[in-house]
């Protein structure tokens, strides 16, 4: 493997300091010389210098100093090591406020001269990884966002920050949708450098048993037909950090009894090695199963459920935490790059939406929310732009007398005017938001209907 060289500029009027610097580097820089300022900067702005070594006395005793502000202008991140044959401290302090990275005297040895231009370089890479991780982190909370002001959404943070360094294995139980995977990649810890920790995932149906050996503990060049070249598997590349099995219970049988003896011994043996090698990872599993009915069934091992149940989260499904409803919908419109950012739900297309079951829970409500950014014309989504299966969902509700109320209120009269809610917006959802038809169905006056749409702020303009 062919490593690159850092390119070192140097800038300086000497010749004699070009030919001595690229003699003393010329094993560990690719050298390139600029003989004054201008030079140095039109170099600099077209091609890619790793460091700079700049005279402070080029043509005038303070031109390289003066010239700091141009070269930071061009590349605000490259090093810039001063040079100079005379050693005043107050010129070094200057140079220094200026913008350079560190100062070296003409006199130095070329194992000083190295380590210096090595110490700048690695400071540059530092800042550059740590940039680089501070974007990671960012951009994983982004992207995996717990929305929420449920109670029990609330008690699952809560455990997840209490349980994010902690070791131990980790069970998720939750329905279809409801973000398991998001939950999962909160658990992953941030190293000592401010970096996140490995976070491998494994769709556990996809696993077959002639290839699982390979995948799940990797594999020695030549191993077997095709192996080209050494590959990890899951749990090296896991190593210091997650595991993540979706769906653990589609996971075959005879691969449970493997996953069981690496949780064990926490150790792997690559496919045509005789190295054991001794990892640490942890385990998060997610199903949307009773593991112990399928112990019972004979179709999950009891031991290993043992294994992985170590911390049980439990995640509710969006029928049992309407309330957040309007609050995923403002998160999801605002995930979704692209037109229609200003799109919002009237709260009679709101309380449409929380009569529904969502067997799909917040996967479907993200599909639906990237249908309707699609498709509506305007910034306002209404009950008549919905699909038709939560207009139908909505106008059934009332009938069935074990709808749960969207709304709580134990007065006759709260409970009068929820029913009167609830009916209302049926109706409405029924008749595609046709006030006029509507009216006809109920056998209600249409101003008299108008005026109570306005009390329970249920939407629908008026003809003008």
């Amino acid at each position: 493997m062919i490593v690159k060289q850092p390119v070192l500029l140097i800038c300086d009027d000497d010749p004699l300091i070009h030919m001595a610097v690229k003699q003393a580097l010329k094993p560990h820089y690719e050298c390139r010389s600029a003989h004054d300022v201008d030079e140095a900067l039109v170099i600099i702005k077209n091609n890619s210098i790793d460091i700079l070594l700049l005279d402070i006395q080029i043509r005038t005793d303070d031109e390289g100093i003066k010239a700091l502000p141009k070269f930071r202008g061009i590349d605000p991140d490259l090093p810039i090591v001063m040079m100079s044959g005379l050693t005043d401290f107050r010129v070094v302090r200057e140079a220094m406020r200026l913008g350079a990275s560190d100062y070296v005297a003409k006199d130095l040895e070329q194992n000083d001269l190295s380590l210096v231009l090595s110490r700048a370089l690695e400071k540059k890479n530092l800042i550059k990884r740590n940039a680089q991780q501070s974007s990671e982190v960012s951009l994983t909370q982004k992207k995996h966002v717990m929305i929420g002001a449920h109670p029990k959404i609330k008690a699952l943070q809560k455990t997840i920050e209490r349980i994010r360094m902690s070791p131990a294995n980790v069970l998720i139980y939750g329905e279809t949708g409801t973000g398991k995977e998001v939950v999962a990649r909160h658990l992953r810890k941030t190293l000592p450098d401010g970096s996140l920790a490995p976070f491998v995932a494994i769709d556990s149906a996809t696993i077959q048993s002639s290839t699982a050996e390979s995948l799940l503990f990797g594999h020695e060049k030549g191993a077997f037909t095709g192996a080209e070249k050494m590959t990890k598997g899951a749990f090296e590349e896991a190593d210091g950090g997650v595991i993540y099995f979706d769906e653990i219970a589609n996971m075959p049988l005879e691969i449970q009894s493997k996953l069981l003896r690496v949780l064990q011994e926490k150790e792997v043996t690559r496919m045509g090695s005789s190295r054991t090698l001794q990892l640490d990872f942890r385990v998060i599993c997610a199903t949307n199963k009773n593991l112990e009915q399928m112990v019972k069934a004979g179709e999950f091992k009891d031991d290993l459920l043992q294994r992985l149940n170590v911390i049980p989260l439990e995640i509710p499904p969006l029928r049992e935490r309407l309330e957040d409803l309007p609050l995923l919908v403002e998160y999801l419109i605002a995930k979704n790059a692209g037109r229609n950012q200003s799109l919002h739900f009237t709260s009679s297309a709101i309380t449409c939406l929380q009569l529904y079951s969502w067997p799909g829970n917040v996967r479907e409500l993200g599909n639906l929310v990237s249908y309707l950014i699609a498709m509506t014309e305007g910034i306002e989504v209404d009950i008549s732009d919905l699909p038709p299966k939560f207009r139908d969902f909505a106008s059934q509700a009332n009938a069935n007398p074990n709808a749960k109320p969207v709304t709580t209120g134990t007065g006759f009269y709260d409970r009068v005017a929820l029913f009167e809610k609830e009916l209302l917006i049926a109706e409405y959802a029924a008749h595609g938001g046709n006030v006029g038809r509507m009216a006809l169905a109920i056998g209600m006056d249409r101003s008299h209907l108008y005026q109570k749409l306005k009390e329970h702020r249920i939407h629908a303009a008026r003809p003008g």
